[in-house]
């Protein structure tokens, strides 16, 4: 990884010992930046001119030395590359330097400069490129890296397009998280997160600088951005502010906790609290009382799950039906009881002999995909076919903490929910991989699994279970799939499966707070320090996922929206299956670091601001917030269907549980 224009040669004399500067003299001279953090960057002076040469941590290169040049032009119809190496280098400091150069192509005279700063105390680096010419130029772009060739094998992460890959190719970027990439050595001995500075406007899809695409193959092509596709126009005085951020830390934790807070810093990233929605109070108020006379309630059945569907999620019941059951604790209103009732014991009617749950009913024969193996039920979810395991436990979990709640609340016993929660708990159970994982989806009619997946539900789902029913099982495949987190998920970067509607492999952003919630949990239950330095690591992972800021072109609310799969490319803000503003407050009492609580304060007004307000559907969610890239169809401001069922649920559970909604009757 190589980010920095050496500093020119001073005359061509040394400098002092302890200053950053050129060594040796003539041709073969080499420039140095060099901070306190052990971050160095060797800038040769090749017979060209200067290069980029060897960035290495900890007296540890990152890639070989590169050597051609500092920047590179791309002709799109052959594939020629032309490095350009810096004429001119001026050193300012210790940590930065100037280069520069001009070089004539195709009758165009094509003027750059660089700027490399080292940070002083942090393994970071900036690497500002501006470019200009002095008439059109066709036919060629401007590719940024910092290395030129490979000695190791790396593989890229940027969401939602890639993860643990070997080949990336991005046309064009999208401001979907932080703009950048994560490019990593598949053992973690070296992670680098290369990045746009996010306070620029550079992937602004309205004007040229949207033009921007990043591209990458293990061996073959180094990890670069790539400007003007094509058109570099006279006129304009083209910029790419880039960021370096590295860690040999040599494991997960280390490294994306060291990554993100060496961001933070040199981004000065603040949470924007200027967000003011409604109160907790004010939104559980709204829902409520459109929740009464929700026309998605179908008596019997269950939530439609969002406006204009034809079915409801099963799998969502019993979800339901505990949050409903709290509500009828809080407000002594019986119809909130009897809902909750008929939400499981309708689930209970499309569960397979196996013990399996299906988890879709559709209303309309003539609408349902084929494969329904009773009347109304299948698990078809949105044209994905097959048995979910993680949607299974989510389920029997439920079942369960409802069965025990009702039990103890009101001496009534239901064994016919016990046992339906335990037959699927023993199929699921059945379903566990050698590896550790869970499948995502189990074939209906070969029994086929596939891959392992996060399955974040039954992560944080089975040590519950075991605690409701003292089956020890939960805790023995829980543990095989903590290992499995480990090894597979957090050691390659690579978070899937939380959709139900998505292909296994589909990379999301869901079960990162699921995992959180995970070793969360285990903090609380062992006081096991590395369990909340695993929390605290997959929290400022989440923050790759989300945007930073707020986008210039977007009126809606951006920061801390995330893009909700690669398929649906939105902006949303909800918790899907997961506790996503419980863990931010449950981070900041353990840590008392204030970003996790403004995170919380954010992502919880975020999540008003998509609540319905009024009509039908008063106190549903709106599945996205924005559409910055123009994808859906609708607008930047697009938030399409109001959704009446677990996002709600969701939202409502965690400002119950935080306590920030009264008690009380109507």
């Amino acid at each position: 990884m190589k980010k920095v224009m050496l500093g020119l040669l001073i005359a061509l004399t040394m400098l002092p010992v302890g200053g950053a500067g050129v060594a040796g003299a003539g041709a073969d001279a080499t420039m140095v930046l060099e901070n306190r953090a052990g971050m160095k960057w060797a800038l040769p002076r090749t017979p060209n001119g200067w290069a980029l040469g060897t960035i290495s941590l900890h007296a540890k290169p990152v890639e070989r030395s590169a050597t051609q040049g500092l920047l590179a032009l791309r002709n799109l119809k052959s594939g020629e590359v032309r490095w350009l190496a810096a004429a001119q280098g001026e050193q300012g400091d210790p940590h930065t330097a100037r280069l520069s150069g001009r070089q004539e192509v195709d009758g165009v005279t094509f003027s750059w400069s660089a700027d490399v700063a080292l940070r002083a105390d942090l393994p970071a680096a900036t690497f500002t490129a501006k470019w200009s010419v002095d008439k059109d130029l066709n036919g060629w772009e401007v590719c940024l890296a910092y290395h030129d060739g490979f000695t190791n094998d790396w593989r890229v992460q940027n969401y939602p397009w890639a993860g643990n890959s070997e080949k990336l190719a991005i046309t064009p970027m999208r401001y979907c998280g932080v703009p950048g990439v994560l490019v990593y050595r598949p053992d973690q001995s070296v992670v680098v997160l290369f990045a746009i500075d996010s306070n620029s406007d550079y992937l602004n899809p309205t004007t040229w600088t949207g033009q921007t695409d990043f591209h990458f193959a293990n061996r073959q092509v180094a990890p670069q951005y790539r400007v003007g596709r094509g058109q570099l126009a006279a006129g304009i005085k083209y910029e790419m502010p880039l960021q370096l951020f590295l860690s040999d830390a040599g494991e997960f934790a280390g490294a994306i906790t060291g990554l993100m807070q060496a961001w933070i810093k040199v981004n000065n990233y603040r949470v924007d609290d200027a967000l003011k929605v409604r109160t907790p109070q004010a939104a559980f108020t709204l829902a409520l009382e459109g929740r009464r006379q929700m026309q998605s309630w179908k008596p019997g059945i269950g939530y439609e799950h969002h406006r204009g569907t034809p079915f409801v999620y099963i799998g969502n019941n019993p979800y339901v039906a505990w949050f409903e059951y709290g509500l009828y604790e809080m407000t002594g209103e019986k119809v909130w009881r009897d809902r909750a009732c008929e939400q499981i014991d309708f689930a209970l009617k499309g569960q397979q002999p196996s013990g399996v749950f299906h988890t879709s009913w559709y209303f309309h024969n003539e609408n349902r995909p084929g494969g329904a193996t009773a009347e109304g039920f299948c698990s078809w979810d949105w044209h994905h076919n097959g048995y979910k395991v993680d949607i299974n436990v989510w389920m029997a979990r439920y079942i369960l903490q409802t069965w025990q709640r009702v039990k103890d609340k009101e001496g009534v016993d239901r064994q016919d929910w016990y046992k339906a929660a335990m037959a699927s708990l023993n199929w699921l159970l059945a379903q566990q991989n050698p590896d550790g994982g869970f499948p995502q989806v189990v074939e209906i009619n070969s029994g086929q699994k596939s891959q392992s997946v996060v399955c974040g539900r039954t992560l944080v789902g089975l040590p519950i279970i075991a605690r409701i029913t003292g089956d020890e099982r939960c805790l023995r495949a829980n543990a095989d799939q903590e290992q499995f987190l480990r090894q597979n998920v957090e050691g390659r970067f690579w978070y899937t499966g939380m959709h139900p509607d998505l292909p296994p492999g589909d990379f999301e952003q869901d079960s990162i707070y699921a995992v959180v919630e995970y070793w969360l949990d285990k903090h609380d239950r062992t006081g096991d320090k590395e369990s909340l330095n695993r929390a605290v690591a997959n929290a400022y992972y989440g923050l790759l996922y989300w945007c930073p800021k707020q986008l210039s072109w977007v009126k809606n609310p951006t920061q801390g929206a995330h893009s909700e799969q690669q398929h649906f490319n939105q902006y949303s803000v909800y918790c899907y299956g997961n506790r996503k503003i419980q863990c931010l407050d449950r981070l900041f009492k353990k840590t008392g670091n204030p970003l996790f609580e403004q995170l919380k304060n954010r992502v919880m007004q975020l999540n008003f601001f998509v609540q319905v307000a009024g009509g039908p559907y008063q106190g549903a969610m709106t599945e996205a917030i924005a559409d910055p890239w123009l994808e859906r169809g609708g607008g930047f401001e697009w938030r399409g269907s109001p959704y009446t069922s677990e996002l709600v649920s969701d939202l409502m559970l965690q400002l119950m549980d935080l306590g920030l909604v009264k008690r009380g009757h109507r």
